[in-house]
């Protein structure tokens, strides 16, 4: 059963690989950091601009959030509509957060 778990696994990674290096795809792929309020847990891009930010005030403050720099992201895939996929990886490398989020993707 394993089996076919890894190889369902490196069939969507190599589709989404698209037959490029991973080091390659990574270099093409949008990537920052996410921002997360300290009060109310809201977690924000940080190439949203301010007024996007603070499109909906802070549950616990009642008016201003208070932002501070959390994960890193990578945006896997954007669609007609925005983000489709992507992966936040913490203490991991970016190959090691693709790799575990195309294993957990179902």
């Amino acid at each position: 059963m394993a089996r076919k778990i890894n190889e369902a696994v490196c069939n969507r990674l190599e589709k989404w690989l698209d037959g490029v290096s991973m080091e390659s795809k990574i270099r093409t792929l949008e990537t920052g950091r996410l921002h997360t309020c300290t009060k109310c847990g809201l977690t924000v891009f940080d190439k949203q601009t301010i007024e996007e930010r603070i499109r909906r005030k802070c549950i616990e403050s009642g008016s201003e959030h208070t932002f501070v720099e959390n994960d890193y992201y990578i945006i896997l895939k954007r669609g007609f509509v925005g983000i489709i996929d992507v992966v936040a990886c913490r203490y991991e490398t970016p190959e090691a957060a693709i790799e575990r989020y195309f294993k957990n993707k179902r």
